[in-house]
C-alpha cells in the first residue's frame, strides 16, 4: 500500500520497511516485490546483487513473476554473471506456468539460440502462448517471424477469441 500510494501517501522507504519484514519471514510475494524495489531503486539505493537475491528466494519458492525478473537479470548479466542458460531455464520455470512475459522472452532466446539450440518452431510456440494473452511484444515477434519466414504447419497464429 504504501509503495503503490493506495490507502495512504505514497512512500517508496515505508514500502520497503514492510515488504522486508514479510520477505524476511519467506514470504514469496514481499520478495519479489523487495526485489523489484532494489532493481529499481525505489525506496532503497539501486542495487541488483540484493534484487537478485530477493528474486532467487521468491523464485525458488515457485513464484513465476520472481522467475521471469531472475530469468531477465541473468539475461542482461545484472547482479549475477551473464548467463543464458539460467535464464532460458528460469524463464521456462515462469513460461509453464503461463507468465506472458516469460513466454515472449522464453520465445526470444530459442528465436536467437541464446542458451538454447535456435529453433524457430520452439519461438513460434512461446510467441503464440504469450500473443494468446495479448501481450503485444508477443504479437510483434510472431509478425516479424511471418514477415521474414513463409508461413509452415508448425507456424501457426491464430487470433485469439
Amino acid at each position: 500500500m504504501y509503495a503503490n500510494g493506495r490507502g495512504v501517501e505514497q512512500d517508496n522507504k515505508e514500502g520497503v520497511h514492510w515488504y522486508r519484514k514479510a520477505a524476511e519471514q519467506d514470504d514469496a510475494m514481499a520478495q519479489t516485490n523487495l526485489g523489484d524495489m532494489y532493481e529499481n531503486g525505489r525506496g532503497v539505493e539501486q542495487d541488483d546483487a540484493q534484487a537478485v537475491h530477493w528474486y532467487r528466494k521468491a523464485a525458488e519458492q515457485g513464484d513465476a513473476t520472481a522467475q521471469t525478473k531472475l530469468g531477465g537479470m541473468y539475461e542482461k548479466g545484472r547482479g549475477v554473471e551473464q548467463d543464458d542458460t539460467q535464464a532460458v531455464h528460469w524463464y521456462s520455470k515462469a513460461a509453464e506456468q503461463g507468465d506472458a512475459t516469460a513466454q515472449t522472452s522464453l520465445g526470444g532466446m530459442y528465436e536467437n539460440g541464446r542458451g538454447v539450440e535456435q529453433d524457430d518452431t520452439q519461438a513460434v510456440h512461446w510467441y503464440n502462448k504469450a500473443a494468446e494473452q495479448n501481450d503485444a511484444m508477443a504479437q510483434t515477434k510472431l509478425g516479424d517471424m511471418y514477415e521474414n519466414e513463409p508461413p509452415s504447419k508448425t507456424m501457426r497464429w491464430h487470433k485469439p477469441s
